[in-house]
């Protein structure tokens, strides 16, 4: 098969694997659209237009580690679906937009105005620098309102606006007699016999009992809804009828006024349709940069040079689909047509033909290339020809489809083209099929400028161009030692297809002996034979050579590695040391992180231990304190301060420590242990009596200060949150939450109603995200409460 890769032609990508790539690099893109671009196929594009391209992420991964930075910490916040940025072109329409489509537009005006100074220096294609008065008075006229009652998730805040707050809080008291009134209700005579259930429910916004269906009449109120089998009514009751119907009016009025903001609202954002639109495309525009940069700092990717010269030159090239790739160097000069490899099966000749096209492709995307270093042409019509041509759609065998590709070819040619072929002609005799290769290369040049990259297994072809001069020969290596290719190109000659060696070490690891190879090699003629055998001759020596300058060069490394020797041992045993301190440290470290862990779960409830854990690190850390040597010199200094026995001293006494060099109060004191509790800055720690000297300069008592911490607990092992506000039932159940990990209370049930399940599934998502520990279940299948315990 043979397609202009760069006419949009995805079909003849996936000879090349290119989904695949895409996909590897998509991955690392944020938003759908900058990954619907990735998935689009490439097309031609101008040096100019490469070139900037180019010079642009070099400028982006010069500074990555901060501009990735801003990019995580800013734009990644931005919801990332392409549904989102579809409202962008509804700005100019004139469409209202609801609070959660004016929070994202909102969010882009933010994220721009965050991220901007940040870019402003990158030298963009297009100029997405908006006046400065303008974005300030975007987010004057058009974020600022909107963040006045939508918050930072895009959830309407009824306190953060002055008219709904006030109707808001009309709303929850009225909900809150509404509560009471009914509870009191269902106790009443004309309920309490007739009931399925003892609590109530919100259904359709009414405050709703329970009634067995069989038990119903008209007097206990009208009937909102039913159960699926029919035998429960949920009824309304007459007494809290028309404060339902109150709260549904102050409902109605909340949505008429959050309707009446979001008009006022887009109508702001009409005036700045092409304002936000820039923005927009400005925030796509670093998530493609940033996608790039990241790709091509995770892979190594080099920058290539373009040239006008119609040449191409890679040094260390290498597919980069491939977890361990061999690195090779294709040249392709201005003075020759093309390129031809030879050599063995599976000795690596389509990865080389595919890491070169990936090359050129990826150059065309303004991306770096997989290679240390490149020189690329970025011709404008590339074409990839596959070694399997059977089209059994159209009734065409192998070899008749190849060349009907290759016809179409010669017809869609441009003024510069860059042609690759595996396995030209592999699918008749050798030598027709050189003599039709030979000739259709000739066509090829005759019509254009064109550079052709072919690989190959017939002699005549690969022995005729390289005699010619006119294509440069090359060969992938192979190691007669291991029995295995080396997936190195080596330039500059033709190599054999060792078809008789790979058999033979093929028929030895199936424990086969045969003839076969020798049989075949007498029906061959002598010519061919001699010709063969010095192409796996030279290839072989070419080999030897390569491990012979590998040998030297590492001789050589270590001669000079010799000089340095001792300095080298010297280091090693001083990075020992450092390590078993380090080790020692990062230990001591771990077990206070430990410490502190256990003191906040609540782990440690004894005060004296408290102080003796962290009295055992603190120990620990000044043993280990790389001063530590020289503690008996700094000892001295305080020699002449007289040791004080244990029974002198009492609490609130001043002594100076050896340990904390410094005057210290005395807290408490332990006989058994004979140890001292001393205050140290606003630590308290047991120390021997040992280390304490009587004080020389006691500085004035300074007066005891007390703090004393009170925790609130409600200590309610069953909370009762039906008919609450989203964000008033958060708060409580937090709360509750809370005081079961504390261990204030062993459980604790939730009572949040049936109704439509806006209560219910917070608090389950709630539990499933933050606290895995704990487990939570339905009491008895009723799923209107859920139990929490450890």
């Amino acid at each position: 098969m043979a397609l202009n890769l760069l006419n949009g032609n995805s079909e003849a990508l996936e000879l090349l694997d290119w989904s695949q790539l895409a996909a590897d690099i998509s991955s690392l893109s944020h938003f759908e659209l900058t990954r619907g671009k990735l998935s689009a196929p490439p097309v031609a594009r101008t040096v100019l237009q490469i070139q900037n391209d180019l010079n642009l992420l070099e400028d982006y991964l010069k500074n990555y580690d901060d501009y990735s930075l801003t990019f995580n910490s800013k734009l990644r916040l931005l919801p990332d679906e392409e549904s989102s940025f579809k409202l962008i072109p509804d700005i100019s329409k004139g469409k209202y937009f609801e609070a959660r489509e004016l929070h994202f537009l909102a969010q882009i005006a933010e994220s721009y105005q965050e991220c901007w100074p940040m870019f402003r220096t990158l030298s963009f294609d297009r100029d997405f620098s908006i006046d400065t008065n303008t974005v300030t008075k975007i987010k004057r006229n058009f974020v600022n309102p909107l963040r006045d009652f939508v918050d930072f998730s895009g959830n309407v805040s009824y306190e953060r606006h002055p008219v709904l707050k006030r109707l808001y809080a009309e709303v929850l008291a009225l909900e809150n007699d509404l509560r009471i009134s009914i509870q009191k209700t269902a106790k009443t005579d004309l309920y309490s016999s007739k009931l399925q259930l003892d609590s109530y429910d919100i259904i359709n916004d009414r405050y709703v009992l329970a009634v067995r269906s069989d038990s119903y009449n008209s007097e206990l109120g009208p009937i909102v809804s039913r159960s699926q089998s029919g035998m429960t009514l949920f009824v309304e009751p007459y007494e809290v009828r028309e404060k339902g119907n109150k709260r549904i009016h102050l409902l109605s009025e909340i949505e008429s006024m959050i309707l009446k903001l979001t008009i006022e609202l887009s109508k702001v954002i009409h005036v700045y349709a092409n304002e936000l639109s820039m923005m927009t495309q400005f925030v796509l525009e670093i998530d493609w940069l940033n996608t790039k940069a990241t790709y091509s700092s995770k892979l190594g990717l080099a920058k290539p040079t373009l040239n006008e010269k119609f040449y191409f030159e890679l040094n260390g090239v290498y597919h980069p689909l491939l977890k361990h790739p061999v690195k090779n160097n294709i040249v392709l000069n201005s003075t020759h047509k093309g390129l031809i490899i030879s050599g063995p099966n599976t000795g690596g000749k389509t990865v080389a033909l595919k890491s070169f096209t990936l090359s050129v492709l990826m150059v065309h995307m303004g991306l770096y290339v997989p290679a240390t270093q490149a020189d690329i042409h970025p011709v404008p019509d590339l074409y990839y020809f596959s070694h399997d041509h059977q089209n059994l759609a159209e009734g065409l065998s192998s070899f008749a489809s190849e060349s009907k590709y290759y016809l179409e070819l010669l017809k869609s040619l441009g003024p510069l083209n860059l042609i690759i072929i595996d396995e030209i002609f592999n699918s008749t005799s050798s030598e027709e099929a050189s003599a039709l290769a030979i000739a259709f290369l000739d066509e090829v040049h005759h019509r254009s400028n064109s550079k052709v990259v072919l690989s190959t297994h017939h002699q005549v072809l690969k022995t005729f161009m390289h005699s010619r001069g006119d294509y440069v020969s090359a060969h992938v290596g192979y190691d007669f030692d291991l029995n295995r290719p080396t997936y190195k190109l080596i330039l500059g000659e033709p190599g054999s297809s060792l078809a008789f060696k790979i058999f033979d070490n093929l028929s030895e690891e199936y424990g086969l002996k045969t003839e076969i190879s020798e049989r075949a090699k007498e029906m061959l003629d002598k010519k061919q034979m001699t010709y063969e055998t010095l192409l796996q001759d030279l290839s072989q020596k070419k080999i030897d050579l390569d491990k012979l300058l590998i040998n030297n060069r590492a001789l050589n490394i270590e001669l000079r590695n010799q000089k340095s020797s001792m300095e080298g041992t010297l280091y090693l045993e001083r990075e020992k040391v450092l390590n078993e301190y380090t080790k020692k440290i990062k230990s001591l470290f771990d077990k206070a992180e430990n410490f502190l862990t256990d003191v906040k779960n609540g782990k440690i409830n004894n005060h004296r231990g408290l102080n003796n854990e962290m009295a055992d690190i603190q120990s620990a850390l000044i043993k280990e304190a790389p001063e530590r040597k020289n503690v008996e010199v700094a000892n001295n200094i305080y020699a002449h301060m007289a040791l004080i026995k244990f029974e002198d001293i009492s609490p609130d006494d001043t002594v100076f420590s050896l340990t904390a060099k410094k005057n210290v109060k005395v807290q408490n004191v332990n006989p058994r242990k004979k140890e001292v509790q001393i205050q140290h800055g606003a630590l308290s720690v047991w120390v021997k009596s040992d280390s304490l000297r009587y004080s020389s300069g006691v500085k004035p008592k300074i007066p005891r200060i007390t703090i004393n911490v009170q925790k609130t607990v409600s200590g309610d092992i069953e909370v009762d949150c039906r008919g609450m506000r989203l964000e008033e039932f958060q708060k409580i159940a937090e709360q509750s939450i809370d005081e079961v990990i504390t261990g204030e209370i062993p459980f604790v049930t939730i009572i949040h109603g049936h109704g439509d399940g806006i209560l219910k599934n917070w608090l389950r998502n709630y539990l499933k995200k933050v606290h895995r520990d704990l487990r939570w279940e339905n009491i008895e299948g009723n799923d209107g409460c859920t139990k929490i315990f450890i």
